[in-house]
């Protein structure tokens, strides 16, 4: 198992689902774990020891990412941008908490990673058509501030109604551009993809995508993930064990997104003749 001794990682959404599987996964492995989550949200009796500061704040207003980056000294050594909402919430709070918060904390931090620090988004299986949208991804993420990104999307009518995929696409775009460019020395920068997984958010899934489409997801595989199966993609991509990987998307959903592939590929042929 990696080994976190001595290290700083930052997770956000860090209360719940994933978030609260990988604090305490790390904090098992020897870190000084620091959670960020929205004020007033529930903590698991099980993190209470594992957290070494709980930061409190709101990643769906630009002011959010500042909070957190303003109460965090150095050096962090992994980041994990957590947080999501699902796509059964209005496209601006989609927007803001997937793709914008991770985008602006991850560069407000860039003075407060430690040398070969590493950075990993949680993005989804969502996000699969980003080599069709890098586009539209580099535009927002290349958005001065929230209001320009908004006003993209709000001239949009694709992007708000597949915002969640629009938002899971533009992270794994950001973190093969923060790979590719190396604007923070040393940095890696990588996603992990889930596919469905049990979590507080699956049934909002559910009403987003149909439940016959997300049980088919779970039916093919065995099983939904749990949250311990990306914690554990997490807590490898973030170590030592994987100081040569960056800029890689992780899937980490049972071989579903190969299923998908495969499908799209088959239906490409057959158009095509």
């Amino acid at each position: 198992m990696p080994d976190y001794t001595g290290r700083t990682a930052v997770v956000t959404g860090f209360a719940s689902g994933i978030g609260a599987r990988t604090t305490a996964l790390l904090a098992g492995l020897g870190a000084r774990v620091i959670g960020v989550d929205r004020p007033g949200a529930d903590i698991p009796a099980e993190l209470h020891d594992a957290l070494a500061l709980r930061i409190d704040a709101d990643l769906s207003a630009p002011e959010g990412p500042v909070a957190v980056a303003e109460q965090l000294d150095g050096p962090v050594h992994l980041l994990v941008n957590n947080a999501g909402v699902a796509a059964t919430r209005p496209w601006r709070e989609v927007l803001g908490v997937d793709l914008l918060a991770p985008r602006d904390l991850t560069r407000l931090l860039a003075p407060k990673f430690a040398d070969a620090a590493a950075v990993v988004t949680v993005a989804s299986q969502a996000g699969l058509r980003w080599r069709e949208n890098v586009a539209r991804s580099r535009a927002l993420l290349t958005a001065e501030d929230w209001e320009h990104a908004f006003a993209l999307a709000a001239a949009e009518p694709d992007i708000q109604r597949d915002c969640y995929a629009v938002a899971k696409e533009a992270v794994i775009v950001d973190a093969l551009t923060l790979a590719a460019e190396r604007t923070v020395p040393g940095l890696r920068a990588n996603t992990v993809s889930p596919g469905t997984v049990q979590t507080p958010l699956l049934a909002d899934f559910r009403a987003a995508m149909g439940n016959e489409a997300v049980e088919g997801a779970a039916a093919w595989a065995g099983r939904h993930a749990t949250p311990d199966d990306i914690a554990a993609a997490i807590a490898f991509l973030g170590s030592d064990d994987a100081a040569w990987i960056s800029g890689v998307d992780l899937p980490v959903d049972g071989g579903y997104g190969a299923l998908i592939f495969t499908m799209m590929q088959s239906a490409a042929k057959e158009a095509a003749l």
